[in-house]
């Protein structure tokens, strides 16, 4: 998608984040959010995935494309992330994002081969530049809904029907259920559903009156925080950032608050968010309530903290650090969505995504709140605990010679499970197995660095 798309909504984020009354004729799927699906229930997420095929096809002929203009009431405009963004509204479902950009770093990442209805397919056709520049949703069959261009609009294309499609592909991300909550809803899913069900309702002001559901930002997360049975009982941000235990951005869960500040490096909040899980958060501010992605470069450089203010007996109580598990899926999501957009390099530039080996697994390491320390493969092999290649577990850091004698310390890898591993190569990000006679060969050791 067009940046300008980006770069000229900035000023109108709340029109993005409440979308207008639809014609009769494409009347949204009534669900209720965060309700709905059990994790990991193949048959509920095949439902919802059927949902938002429906509420595509409905807009086929009724929706054109722009690059520049969102419309989202007849006669629609859409680009192709913001026509992904309005159907998973329609059904409950926020991506928090109109870039295919950010899309591509939420839920998690599938193989081509292993695509499912409603999964989120990602293509580059520009020479320049590492984003994806289009992106469209399988709906079965080796198919995609999207919308394509201003000559197409919105279209069902087969994966196999055009060169485009099989040169152009670059990777696919699984946001069903990441992006749903428990069956059933812990107290953080409720707060999130009941932040996005007033999330067209209340008006942000410099006043309070909670019959018309007019608030401030920190008396309206108070408000959604009693309706979801925890009492805060703070109308300032600075009461708010000081309740509750301080969460690292890496171990965010549903429900958390999220503080930003204005000018960078204060620590003065101005600015509070529901973290709605997967990256994103529900913001009350002057323009209304809208939801983001924790992606975008304001809230990287004006993070201040996070606040776990609530327990839930379904998850564990207010922690700051996370499970293992938790922490090595986080890492490992983070990892594979780079795929399509690090490249190697002899050197480390955070900015255009190119990195060596050990670069790469200082950078995904870092994105979570971990210090390896070095950007070097041999020192990083230094930090956390040896660990036995039988006694791998997801997230390990892998260290490898190049020169078959493994010994010299040269390559790291990030352990994905299954015998399987992602690294940073001459050939840019690759996913390998540890049978694989490479492997064998030049296979030193491997560090733990998550507790």
């Amino acid at each position: 998608m067009n940046k300008r798309f980006l770069s000229t909504t900035l000023a109108l984020t709340i029109g993005f984040s409440s979308f207008g009354i639809v014609q009769t004729a494409i009347q949204p799927i009534q669900v209720e959010a965060a309700t709905t699906n059990a994790q990991n229930n193949a048959q509920a997420v095949a439902a919802k995935a059927d949902q938002l095929i429906q509420t595509g096809k409905s807009l086929m002929g009724q929706a054109t494309y722009s690059d520049t203009v969102y419309k989202p009431t007849y006669p629609y405009k859409f680009s192709c992330a913001s026509f992904l963004m309005y159907i998973f509204e329609k059904n409950g479902v926020d991506l928090g994002t109109y870039n295919e950009d950010y899309m591509i770093q939420q839920g998690t990442y599938v193989a081509r081969n292993q695509l499912q209805k409603g999964d989120l397919v990602f293509f580059k056709s520009k020479k320049t530049g590492t984003d994806p520049d289009h992106v469209g949703m399988y709906i079965g069959d080796n198919k995609i809904i999207h919308m394509a261009d201003s000559k197409q609009n919105i279209v069902i294309s087969d994966l196999n029907s055009k060169p485009y499609y099989t040169e152009n592909y670059v990777s696919a991300r699984r946001v069903l259920p990441t992006l749903l909550s428990a069956n059933p809803a812990t107290k953080g899913d409720k707060i999130v559903e009941n932040a996005l069900a007033y999330k067209n309702k209340a008006t942000i002001s410099s006043t309070t009156n909670e019959s018309s559901l007019r608030f401030t930002a920190p008396t309206f997360v108070d408000f959604i925080y009693r309706k979801s049975g925890v009492t805060l009982g703070s109308t300032s941000l600075n009461d708010l950032m000081n309740q509750g235990s301080t969460v690292a951005r890496a171990n965010l869960k549903k429900g958390d608050l999220v503080f930003f500040n204005s000018t960078k490096g204060s620590k003065t909040p101005s600015l509070v968010g529901i973290y709605a899980g997967d990256h994103r958060i529900i913001i009350p501010n002057s323009d209304g309530v809208m939801t983001r992605v924790l992606f975008v470069d304001y809230y990287t450089e004006h993070y201040i903290t996070a606040k776990r203010v609530f327990s839930d007996s379904t998850s564990t109580p207010s922690v700051s650090a996370p499970s293992t598990s938790t922490s090595a899926d986080q890492i490992i999501a983070t990892a594979s969505g780079l795929t399509s957009k690090a490249k190697f390099g002899y050197t480390y530039n955070e900015s255009a995504l190119t990195f060596t080996s050990a670069g790469f697994t200082y950078y995904v390491f870092k994105k979570h709140g971990i210090d390896l320390k070095e950007k070097l493969a041999s020192k990083q092999a230094l930090v956390g605990t040896r660990i036995q290649k039988s006694q791998l577990q997801k997230g390990d850091l892998l260290f490898f010679s190049t020169d078959n004698g493994g010994q010299n310390i040269t390559q790291t890898g990030i352990y994905l499970g299954n015998n399987q591993y992602i690294s940073m190569t001459t050939n840019n990000i690759v996913k390998q197995n540890l049978g694989t006679t490479w492997a064998q060969k030049n296979f030193v050791t491997a560090r733990r660095v998550l507790k």
